[in-house]
């Protein structure tokens, strides 16, 4: 198999976890946040471990896609729990938290695919997710037992029109960054002859940086508020891609990499953490339509991509930079004033946020 087939398999895993995270808000009006988690990871567990027993890649492929709806429940329920459990000053911080670990799990991921044999790159998430259920499961927490009693009606939501704007922000956004993001191991390979191990060390120092962005977004969220750290974000997300145009030496090309990790996940934060300012009774419907727009239309972009990387690496990663400047400076049209929305006064956001 090619390497630019192996990476055109990617939506294939990113728009099941989209899909599947629309699941999460319904699940939750009838079963407690305890009990969702629990059976998600178990049945993650499962369909990782299947997909290590895999015998043919149509196998793999559906036991990926079973994983992928699984694991989509752990950054809706996150945002929820975030939101519900915790006052406004401080949910960046959390969310970045949140997040940071998901990047350090990234890392390790990374570090793994350069020694161990494939399938135990599923093997070990299998063992991981099953004892995560059990622990879960096992938890004796008030916190964690409530349910939304709110319908859920996704078509609806779309009817508040600062909802609207900011969701149609997060799909060109995550559109545009997975179109660049999911190409750099096929890039640093193809362009610069590097070797797996090579790779992964870059996309672990990649990965590290998107640790950091995550909680510097939290601080700066909490901080300075959520619409002007998600601008300070994006001008360091389209500089850092725009760089990627010309042709580095070898040693430069992971500080590009790190510095657009940390643009996008100082960017990722600010939005995450405005979803969490949303009215309880809306929380959980944004929160699972956030995961679902971001990997569909990741997936979606990452799809297209393919035929600019098959002429020009250069010449998409300095395309993919414009827009992303160009989204930067009509930021406002799309979060003008997030305090003053109808839906965010009914949930006691201040203008600040």
């Amino acid at each position: 198999m090619s390497d630019l087939l192996a990476a055109k398999l990617v939506p294939y895993y990113m728009i099941p976890y989209g899909v599947g995270a629309l699941l999460y808000a319904l699940l939750t009006k009838y079963f407690s946040y305890h009990r969702v988690l629990s059976f998600a990871f178990l049945g993650y567990a499962v369909f990782s471990l299947m997909t290590a027993l895999s015998l043919s890649l149509n196998q793999m492929l559906w036991a990926q896609a079973g994983a992928g709806i699984a694991a989509a429940s752990s950054t809706p329920l996150s945002l929820m729990i975030i939101g519900d459990l915790f006052e406004k000053d401080v949910r960046g911080r959390l969310v970045g938290t949140y997040f940071g670990c998901s990047f350090f799990a990234s890392m390790m991921g990374m570090l793994f695919m350069g020694m161990v044999p494939w399938r135990w790159l599923f093997f070990i998430p299998a063992i991981l997710g099953f004892v995560t259920a059990v622990s879960l499961y096992a938890l004796k927490t008030d916190l964690l037992k409530r349910v939304h009693v709110a319908t859920v009606n996704y078509w609806n939501i779309f009817s508040d029109v600062a909802i609207r704007k900011v969701f149609i922000f997060i799909f060109l956004m995550s559109a545009l960054y997975h179109s660049v993001h999911k190409w750099y191991g096929l890039y640093l390979h193809r362009e610069y002859g590097l070797g797996k191990e090579t790779i992964s060390f870059f996309l672990v120092v990649a990965a590290v940086c998107g640790l950091l962005g995550q909680n510097i977004g939290g601080y700066l969220s909490d901080k300075k508020g959520r619409p002007v750290t998600c601008f300070i974000g994006e001008v360091i997300l389209a500089v850092g891609t725009m760089g990627l145009f010309l042709r580095w030496p070898v040693g430069v090309v992971p500080v590009l990499l790190g510095i657009i990790v940390m643009g996008w996940t100082i960017s990722h934060n600010s939005i995450s953490t405005i979803l969490t300012d949303f009215p309880d009774d809306d929380r959980p419907m944004i929160a699972s339509l956030n995961s679902s727009v971001r990997f569909v239309s990741g997936g979606l972009g990452f799809s297209l991509s393919a035929f600019f990387v098959e002429k020009s690496f250069s010449g998409m990663f300095l395309m993919i930079g414009v827009l992303f400047l160009v989204l930067t400076i009509t930021q406002k049209n799309f979060i003008p004033n997030l305090g003053l929305a109808s839906k965010m006064i009914k949930g006691g956001i201040d203008e600040q946020s």
